[in-house]
């Protein structure tokens, strides 16, 4: 057999792999393209968009994160703040937002809670006005900043600083007031230098008082007299600083019988003090004036002197006369305080430098006890306070401080002048002119003395505070009294018949009684006359004040005088500019006023006694009103029940008097409203020149009163009216519905068996409306004519007067309305009419009276709402009737 060939091997060929890559198929190529660009196109753009939320989304939790830990930081830091007031909280405001709120605490005022005011009055409120300051002023104060620069010095060179510009002070200031070997203290405040020097007197007297306090006073306590004229609570001060009790305070009496009252009076000061020592305590100090604090008067500086100096009592001066020890020439009333143990100066406002220390003189040897009452201090940072005095007084020199004093001081003499020659003006501060005294007899040769001595010194009665007031003038009473005595030129022998018949008369026992009730109506008409007088005054210095800008006026009252006006050019002419041509101005503004008040008190006696003899007019008394007077007007009705007037009765006169000043308003703005002081009301005259008629005035409110009383008479009377008129309406109406009920029947009230019987026999129309009440006669009518025509047809009857408890209403024509003559026609001429024009009806109602027609028909809707009431009645009653039966 033959061999088979051999199978062969199918060959595979297989790609090399080396270089060459397989290639994909085309459908392979397609499914890669789409998944990029699904990739692409959806999937790519969705993980950024999710990618970038969640970033905003973390970002956002970090922020309320954030947020979260500020407010709890916040909160934990406003609680341990909590105790802190709020403008110190956090972190302070900027410099500027803080200087802005010093200026507007500055040019704005300040509410008594302490606000700010500006935000709600800077549209009415003006600006605080500052002092205008001069080259001197300015100097002063920029001094304040430069002494708390300066104490940032070395210690050393701050101490040699303070002790150079001190003792340049104390050596001038104690040369400037001529009180020589003496110390000084500075101080801020005014009392201060008091209670230091009272202090110092303590330890004079209480060798151990430093050691012991209070045990060492004890068995002798100690006695400071202070002047009655001091202010009031100078006393209190000083034992609440010292630690005293207030027994130990006198007040020393004063002179009320001199001529200057506000002197202390030396001999009851002497016999207080031997008591005092009698009585085993020890007088200490001595507080006298220079220039009482109000009225300016000078103690008797001498006698003081020599009393204080023989019980060992310490004398301490102050006072603005003390500002005269400067001068060339010194008043012999001032020049004793030289030889006081110690004076106050208020150097700063006699000259008008603002920011100035007072500065207290004392002589004093032992520096320890000075140094324990604290007159000298070693810290030199306190002592700086003299500084801006160091500065002023070196500025000015001896002639700007001699001119600025001079200078107040004419200004006073000035004013003091011109007032001393007005009659109706009473100086309290200064005596009547020296001529006066001049001519009164000499009865010793001290006297003769004195009188020539003060004649020689320029500056005698010239004081620096000028104090006055408006009184009475009283020559006409002197003229009376003049023309009584005898106008003989020799000696005939009145006065001793005057004196024999004063010795000679005898006072009955009954007549006792009489002469205590005069001296009682004396004593209640000056204390009127005194209260008259200070309400006079009191608008005269208010008055002052608003016109003199430029003067600084004050208002003040004083014991045993009243309301005075006082004008002290030494404490504000430097400050205000105030010139001899704003006296001359003031003066003559004084003058002016003074010619309305001197007619004012002329017409009050008048005025008081033509008010006296009017029958519905009363005077009233009204405390603080400066004007001729205040009066009452009383109605006819209450004159006989002044007496015992009831609640109603005084409400009747304040309503009264209430519409009479409103009226008197509009024709003269002189009247005005007033209140006693019980509450009722009152017409006030105020002031009035020397052309006003008095009597016209009072006819003017006598006419109006009665007017008014004429229409509230009127409108009383209408209602009177009116109010029985509807009571009567109200009577017929409840007879006409008990005679209809009596007519119809009782079965017509009940519900189911009155349907039957009115369909059985009906019941007749009801022709009754209702009730019209005329208002000028006084009639009652029935409304049918009215619901007939559609308007009130007036029918002709006689008018009854207006009211029976007022007979006289009819004589007043302008308290009552005239009655209108209308023609009266028949109800067809009215229906004819209304057919006819409508312009003929228009007329006829423009004829009719305005209270008939008006009231008429508001009496017409009262009535059928009374018959709907009735109605509404029957109804109810028939349905009770309907449940009885049943």
């Amino acid at each position: 057999m033959a061999e088979k060939p051999p199978l062969k091997k199918p060959v595979i060929q297989i790609p090399e792999l080396n270089n060459e890559k397989p290639k994909p198929t085309k459908v392979v190529k397609a499914d890669m393209s789409s998944e990029q660009q699904f990739q692409k196109l959806f999937m790519d753009p969705m993980f950024a968009e999710l990618e970038r939320t969640v970033k905003q989304q973390e970002e956002m939790l970090d922020r309320i994160n954030e947020k979260f830990e500020a407010e709890r930081k916040a909160r934990i830091k406003e609680q341990q703040q909590a105790h802190i007031p709020e403008p110190l909280k956090g972190s302070g405001l900027g410099l500027a937002e803080v200087m802005k709120k010093v200026e507007e605490l500055i040019l704005y005022e300040i509410n008594e809670e302490g606000q700010d005011e500006r935000e709600t009055t800077l549209q009415t409120k003006k600006p605080v006005k500052l002092q205008k300051l001069d080259d001197i002023g300015h100097a002063a104060i920029t001094a304040h900043s430069v002494a708390a620069y300066i104490s940032t010095l070395p210690e050393e060179h701050l101490r040699k600083f303070v002790t150079k510009i001190t003792s340049d002070c104390q050596l001038w200031l104690a040369k400037l007031f001529r009180f020589d070997d003496s110390s000084m203290m500075f101080h801020e405040e005014p009392r201060d230098g008091l209670v230091r020097v009272c202090r110092l007197a303590l330890y004079h007297k209480y060798p151990k008082y430093a050691t012991e306090g209070f045990e060492a006073l004890y068995s002798r306590p100690p006695v400071i007299y202070i002047s009655a004229a001091s202010r009031p609570d100078l006393g209190s001060y000083l034992c609440l600083q010292l630690g005293l009790p207030l027994s130990c305070i006198c007040s020393a009496p004063l002179d009320l019988g001199a001529k200057e009252s506000n002197r202390m009076d030396v001999d009851l000061l002497e016999k207080l003090v031997q008591d005092d020592i009698a009585a085993a305590k020890t007088p200490v100090l001595l507080v006298a004036y220079a220039g009482t604090p109000v009225v300016g008067h000078v103690d008797n500086l001498d006698r003081l002197q020599n009393l204080c100096k023989k019980n060992s009592i310490w004398l301490h001066v102050e006072g603005n006369n003390l500002a005269t020890l400067a001068m060339l020439a010194i008043p012999s009333s001032v020049s004793s305080a030289r030889s006081g143990d110690s004076i106050t100066v208020t150097i700063g406002k006699w000259v008008g430098v603002p920011a100035l220390p007072y500065a207290t003189m004392f002589k004093a040897s032992d520096p320890s006890l000075v140094h324990a009452a604290g007159l000298n201090t070693f810290n030199p940072q306190l002592k700086l306070n003299c500084l801006p005095l160091w500065i002023a007084l070196q500025s000015l020199g001896l002639d700007g401080i001699l001119e600025r004093i001079q200078h107040s001081c004419d200004l006073a003499k000035l004013l003091y002048e011109n007032l001393d020659e007005i009659k109706v003006i009473r100086l309290i501060s200064h005596s009547k002119s020296e001529e006066k005294d001049g001519q009164k007899q000499i009865r010793s040769i001290r006297e003769l003395i004195s009188r020539a001595l003060s004649a020689l010194l320029i500056f005698e009665i010239v004081t620096p505070t000028v104090v006055f007031r408006y009184v009475e003038d009283c020559k006409d009473d002197a003229d009376v009294l003049s023309n009584l005595e005898c106008k003989c030129n020799h000696h005939c022998g009145t006065e001793n018949v005057k004196s024999q018949n004063m010795k000679s008369t005898v006072v009955a026992p009954y007549a006792v009684s009489s002469y205590i009730e005069q001296d009682e109506e004396d004593k209640e008409e000056e204390n009127r006359k005194l209260k008259y007088y200070n309400a006079l005054n009191s608008w005269l210095a208010e008055t002052l004040q608003l016109e003199n800008p430029k003067l600084d006026i004050q208002m003040v009252e004083i014991e045993k005088e009243g309301v005075c006006i006082r004008f002290a050019p030494l404490e504000s002419a430097q400050v205000l500019g105030t010139t001899k041509e704003d006296v001359q101005k003031f003066l003559s503004v004084l003058k002016k006023h003074l010619i309305i008040l001197n007619a004012t008190v002329t017409s009050r006696e008048k005025f008081r006694m033509i008010i006296e003899v009017q029958n519905n007019l009363r005077m009233v008394e009204i405390s603080n009103w400066a004007g001729l007077g205040a009066v009452q007007y009383i109605p006819e009705h209450l004159l006989d029940k002044l007496d015992h007037l009831a609640g109603k009765g005084i409400q009747d006169i304040n309503n009264l008097n209430a519409e009479l000043v409103h009226q008197l308003k509009s024709t003269d703005l002189a009247f005005s409203l007033g209140h006693t002081s019980d509450g009722q009301v009152c017409v006030k005259f105020g002031l009035i020149t020397e052309d006003t008629d008095v009597e016209k005035l009072i006819d003017l409110v006598y006419s109006t009163g009665k007017e008014v009383e004429e229409s509230s008479k009127y409108l009383e009377s209408m209602s009177d009216i009116i109010k029985r008129g509807i009571e009567a309406v109200n009577k017929d109406l409840e007879q006409e519905n008990l005679n209809k009920l009596y007519h119809e029947g009782v079965l017509r009230q009940v519900p189911l068996v009155s349907s039957f019987i009115n369909w059985w026999s009906p019941p007749p129309k009801d022709t009754v409306k209702g009730r019209t009440f005329d208002l000028s006669s006084g009639m009652l009518a029935s409304t049918d004519e009215t619901y007939k025509y559609r308007m009130q047809v007036r029918k002709d009857n006689p008018t009854p007067p207006l009211s029976p408890s007022t007979p006289n209403a009819g004589a007043s024509s302008k308290a009552k309305l005239k009655p209108v003559n209308i023609m009266t026609k028949s109800a067809g001429d009215v229906k004819a009419g209304l057919l006819n024009s409508t312009q003929k009806q228009e007329s006829m109602v423009r004829k009719k009276p305005i209270d008939e027609i008006d009231i008429g028909l508001e009496a017409t809707e009262t009535v059928d709402v009374k018959d709907q009431k009735t109605q509404i009645d029957r109804d109810k009653q028939s349905e009770s009737l309907q449940k009885n039966g049943q």
